[in-house]
């Protein structure tokens, strides 16, 4: 039996927490049940559309999930060899390889995260153990709204992020919001907590906002004497 694969990302731009990518491989038959089970882009579906549907594509079909940490972003950003594509390249690789060991693959489409389609696709390949590398790679832009399997990933993966944050909101006792630097909840955590945030590793520090706050309070330090 054939499968097609769909690979999506949550969280690539907030400046705290993981980013995660998921890998969802449907057959035509489960293809089917999707569509019938309203499974659309993540960004489109609220929290508890999202969570219901997340039960029915675990449920039915295979599926692999690698949560990005905070500390591997800043590492790919700060190699001049590397970059935030190049990482989702290198992770998408791995996701084809773990869900290869769980069904036969031949085909996958990703949600493009690149300008350069031809390049993305490149890296990945790259990245393929030699076994792997008859798979046919495919990229959109915005393939989680139109192809069903990149949709089941993108609601994969955005569950599996906003629950890794809602887990340390918990175990911290503090509202970290979405963790993106245009969320006022998230920004305010950042200006009054930075020092926990930063010990518990959920920083992304070569973010703009993040260099900013960092220089705003050296300052305000250089301020007092």
């Amino acid at each position: 039996m054939l499968y097609l694969g769909g690979v999506d990302e949550a969280g690539r731009g907030p400046v705290l927490g993981p980013m995660v990518m998921s890998i969802v491989a449907i057959t035509d038959k489960q293809r089917q049940l999707l569509n019938k089970s309203g499974v659309k882009d993540s960004k489109v579906l609220t929290p508890l559309k999202r969570t219901k549907l997340a039960r029915v594509i675990k449920d039915q079909c295979a599926q692999v999930t690698i949560k990005v940490s905070p500390q591997e972003i800043d590492k790919a950003l700060r190699d001049e060899e590397s970059s935030l594509n190049e990482l989702e390249a290198k992770t998408t690789a791995k996701l084809i390889s773990r869900i290869s060991k769980q069904v036969d693959c031949k085909e996958v489409m990703l949600d493009l995260p690149s300008r350069n389609k031809e390049q993305y696709l490149s890296s990945i390949q790259k990245y393929l153990p030699h076994a792997l590398r008859d798979i046919t790679l495919y990229a959109e832009f915005k393939a989680d709204a139109n192809h069903v399997e990149v949709a089941a990933a993108s609601i994969i993966a955005k569950v599996a992020r906003d629950a890794s944050i809602r887990s340390y909101e918990k175990r911290l006792n503090l509202h970290l919001g979405s963790g993106y630097p245009s969320d006022p909840y998230t920004v305010a955590a950042l200006e009054k907590h930075f020092d926990i945030l930063k010990k518990e590793k959920l920083i992304r520090l070569e973010w703009k906002t993040v260099k900013a706050l960092l220089e705003k309070r050296s300052q305000s330090t250089l301020g007092n004497f």
